[in-house]
């Protein structure tokens, strides 16, 4: 059975001029990276806000994704979330970086395409669902030079991915992704289950809302999904008074949607038409077609000197004999003969023993020389490590080592969220971008163990202005 990823990236610390930062991506996707985790994702990777002032950088969404994919293993649920301002251009969707600069020209040409296809037809997953939570209000699409919205959705999807890939829609050609500013309230005096001085994407707070309130192991196919999310998000349009009609989702797929499941699942998936008792219960017992006629008892063989054509029967009539087998035309052979077809077979035997091992052996060293070109960030005991290899072993030989120890990270001091993540081994394409995981965990880590100290009386803790922007981090679920 398959393992279930995710991969959540948010662009929101934008400097160009005439493109509105949105703060709220961060907290948007770690909820939901908190969410999946808890409903039964075995790797969650929510990237936003790097440390260090880095960006979310064009070149940085490509290399994550591309490598999301390629890491996936036949099976596997791919779910990837682009979240940050987006554009359509040309007849294609882009994600807008952090990086972008206003004098890029065409402005498109700086974005990042929502179009992994080649890697896409590579990758061995069984399914990969794309959400695009983008083409937000507060970008100035006339001072860019780009065509607008109103074809965005257009998503081309080849013939190889078609059993494969859907992509998920947070509005539809000529609409916006809305989203709720900190001042905003509820405006029909009910509670929506959202808190005064909130700012979040309703598109991204729809979906990991559906997804707390779906039973744990309930199966849940792309349609149901989406027409729930689409429930919700309609419920927060109108409790916030937003402007305009609410933001419609809109798939693009080629798989019925019906018959597309994301979400881990351990109860089975039934076909509505189907007879229940199709798929359980004792191989004997599954046909359905008509049960099998009763047959008389076969009358038993005599065995005993045939009776000669003269002699009347007086017992039972005897069922003829089986005709006789063939005779084997080695054992008929002269001994020498066979002492060398012995020899013969012998020997091939040894060849294509020979030829196995070889290539066992070959597949062994030539498998293990690859797993260490794998990197992970993994827990050491109760604290962050830094990995060569793949989490697994054969033949009880370990194929991973602690490249470097990080006993200053100690796991009690990061977010459940995050805790989980580096029990469950975070993979990296590379040892330098493991340990800027590493780091990124251990400014995390370092700004909750100063907080915790502050809250036990400590009034000599500081917090520099990047530990200051983790700390609400800190008590998340």
């Amino acid at each position: 059975m398959g393992l279930h990823r995710a991969l959540l990236i948010g662009a929101s610390d934008y400097e160009m001029r005439g493109i509105q930062p949105l703060p709220f991506i961060a907290g948007d996707l770690t909820r939901l990276g908190a969410i999946l985790t808890n409903h039964g994702f075995n790797d969650v990777q929510v990237l936003a806000r790097r440390s260090g002032g880095k960006q979310i950088s064009a070149n940085y969404i490509n290399a994550r994704v591309i490598g999301f994919l390629r890491r996936a293993r036949r099976g596997d649920t791919a779910f990837i979330v682009l979240s940050g301002h987006g554009v359509h251009a040309r007849g294609r969707d882009y994600l807008v970086p952090e990086d972008i600069d206003e004098d890029v020209h065409p402005f498109e040409s700086g974005c990042v395409p929502i179009d992994w296809r080649q890697h896409l037809d590579e990758t061995p997953a069984d399914h990969v669902v794309f959400l695009i939570d983008a083409c937000r209000e507060g970008i100035e699409q006339d001072s860019m030079s780009v065509a607008g919205v109103r074809e965005w959705g257009q998503q081309q999807i080849s013939a190889a991915l078609r059993r494969k890939v859907a992509y998920v829609y947070g509005c539809s050609p000529a609409q916006l992704s809305l989203f709720v500013r900190p001042h905003e309230v509820v405006q029909d005096g009910r509670f929506h289950g959202t808190r005064s001085g909130e700012s979040f994407s309703i598109f991204s707070r729809s979906i990991a809302d559906v997804v707390l309130s779906h039973p744990k192991g309930e199966p849940l196919s792309l349609g149901a999904f989406k027409e729930t999310v689409q429930d919700r998000v309609t419920e927060l349009h109108r409790a916030y008074k937003k402007k305009g009609d609410p933001q419609i989702l809109r798939i693009v797929t080629d798989i019925p949607t019906d018959d597309f499941f994301f979400l881990p699942h351990t109860a089975p998936v039934r076909s509505p038409q189907q007879p229940p008792w199709v798929g359980s219960g004792d191989v004997a017992t599954m046909s359905i077609s008509a049960p099998p006629t009763a047959h008389p008892p076969r009358p038993a063989v005599a065995f005993g000197p045939p009776a000669t054509a003269a002699a009347p029967q007086t017992g039972p009539p005897q069922m003829p004999l089986p005709p006789a087998r063939p005779p084997d035309t080695a054992a008929l052979a002269p001994a020498p003969a066979r002492r060398h077809l012995r020899i013969r077979w012998t020997r091939w035997k040894v060849i294509l023993l020979s030829v196995g091992l070889a290539v066992f052996v070959g597949g062994l060293l030539g498998g293990y020389q690859w797993t260490q070109t794998q990197y992970y960030v993994g827990a050491q005991g109760n604290h962050v490590a830094l990995y060569q290899g793949v989490n697994d072993s054969v033949l009880g030989i370990s194929l991973s080592k602690v490249l470097r120890d990080h006993p200053e990270i100690e796991l009690k001091y990061l977010p459940p969220y995050q805790q989980k993540q580096v029990q469950a081994t975070i993979a990296e394409d590379s040892k330098s971008q493991g340990q800027s995981k590493v780091d990124d965990l251990a400014v995390q880590a370092s700004a909750c163990k100063k907080e915790a100290r502050r809250q036990n009386g400590d009034n000599q803790v500081t917090l520099t202005e990047e530990e200051q922007k983790l700390v609400s981090l800190c008590s998340r679920q």
